[in-house]
């Protein structure tokens, strides 16, 4: 793979981690907001934020596992949500 290829990978993974990130912000926010929160919703919304914030100070070129879940785990979340 060429190295603007791999810069472009690496572009788009970051930014979707970025607006994966924002969206569990969202999800967590709204469900607090809620007159009768669901906590154990809340609980796994923010393992997931967790794990999300390490994979995006983790994102390096070389980091294939990460760009690769962004890509094709993340990407497709979030774009079913549109």
């Amino acid at each position: 793979m060429s190295s603007i290829a791999e810069t472009a990978r690496l572009e788009t993974a970051t930014e979707t981690l970025a607006e994966y990130i924002g969206y569990l912000n969202c999800e967590i926010d709204t469900e607090l907001e809620a007159v009768s929160p669901n906590r154990e919703l809340v609980a796994a919304l923010e393992h997931e934020l967790g794990i999300v914030l390490g994979e995006r100070r983790s994102v390096r070129p070389d980091a294939h596992a990460i760009i690769n879940r962004a890509l094709y785990i993340y990407a497709p979340r979030l774009k079913a949500l549109q």
